[in-house]
């Protein structure tokens, strides 16, 4: 009876999906199926595969990545911040030193440096994560571990009259198998 109990506890509440999940072999198949959805108007499709594929990508319409831009703003961001810091500490207490300069940047630009090199680091790591969604807390679609070795999977979601559509479409586009989750 325990036992029982502990395994529904483990269990967790089922998942609710709704679309078509086809599983593919071949990446130009994966490509022609995702053509024809989005002219279809599937736009939330998503593909679930091992390794990166520029054909999908490009299918998708996934432009270049912003994450160079958010580490490019913090890099400037911890550059500007470590010679403020700098200039800010010799201006509130002034050490006058064989009547030299108080704000002289060479002896800065090694603070500055690695403020840049700091932030520049965490808004890449802050930037990657948002960008791509992590942590996923709620999966959007049935998992297969076929996806993360040879397979690739392609799942749409749709209900209604659209679910025997996007099957047939899937089928007619080399799917090795196609799910239906309703």
């Amino acid at each position: 009876m325990i036992r029982r109990i502990v395994e529904k506890l483990l269990e967790g509440k089922p998942e609710r999906y709704q679309g078509v999940m086809g599983i593919f072999y071949y990446v130009d198949d994966v490509a022609r199926a995702v053509a024809a959805l989005r002219q279809l108007g599937h736009r939330k499709v998503s593909v679930y595969s091992p390794v990166p594929h520029h054909a999908i990508e490009h299918v998708l319409g996934q432009g270049p990545s912003l994450v160079r831009w958010v580490t490019f703003g913090g890099a400037v961001l911890g550059l500007t911040g470590g010679f403020a810091l700098c200039i800010y500490s010799v201006l509130s207490y002034p050490l006058v030193v064989g009547g030299k300069e108080l704000v002289s940047l060479p002896p800065f630009v090694i603070i500055g440096y690695e403020s840049m090199i700091l932030l520049g680091s965490l808004a890449n790591l802050v930037g990657m994560l948002a960008l791509a969604r992590l942590p996923q807390l709620k999966a959007r679609a049935p998992y297969d571990p076929r996806f993360t070795e040879d397979r690739i999977g392609l799942w749409v979601p749709c209900s209604g009259t659209a679910t025997a559509q996007v099957k047939e479409l899937l089928r007619g586009h080399g799917a090795e198998e196609v799910n239906v989750h309703a």
